[in-house]
């Protein structure tokens, strides 16, 4: 997540120039997370997947992104869906990967957003009149950009 979420791609009526998500009442994809992040404050079944929500969009959207720090995330995001590691050991074996001046985020002159198209994207998850059932829709979408990252086109950028 960072700044530059809110690009357009020219003449593609609002749609993400990454993962091809249309805006939701007028909302882009950083957008649109955001207000998924701030339902987790009324919602503990939402809260409890705060990782797959930030893993799975930020893997949809890795123009940002070192390739070290997409490998990890990637790999973090793999163990928790294939083996259900705990979300607190995840963090703990990637708190040393990325301290002192490590990079995460590319320069901004350094990111160019590729259009992949996504089966299910934050535009499906975040339903401004259904918050219910958010939870299980960032499971949905989780799976969903599971499946990709080993289907045809998985040798892209993630």
């Amino acid at each position: 997540m960072g700044d530059g979420q809110g690009e357009r791609v020219p003449g593609d009526s609002g749609a993400c120039p990454e993962c091809g998500a249309p805006a939701v009442d007028g909302l882009g994809c950083w957008e649109q997370l955001g207000m998924l992040l701030a339902w987790e404050g009324d919602d503990p079944e939402l809260q409890a997947e705060h990782f797959l929500t930030v893993a799975a969009y930020n893997l949809q959207h890795p123009a940002q992104f070192t390739d070290a720090a997409l490998a990890g995330l990637r790999a973090a995001f793999v163990e928790r869906l294939d083996h259900g590691v705990a979300v607190a050991e995840l963090r703990r074996r990637m708190a040393g990967s990325f301290e002192g001046q490590t990079r995460v985020l590319r320069k901004p002159a350094e990111r160019q957003p590729v259009l992949r198209r996504w089966p299910m994207t934050i535009a499906d998850v975040y339903l401004p009149e259904r918050r219910e059932g958010a939870a299980g829709r960032v499971r949905a979408w989780a799976a969903a950009v599971r499946a990709e990252l080993d289907g045809p086109g998985s040798q892209a950028k993630i």
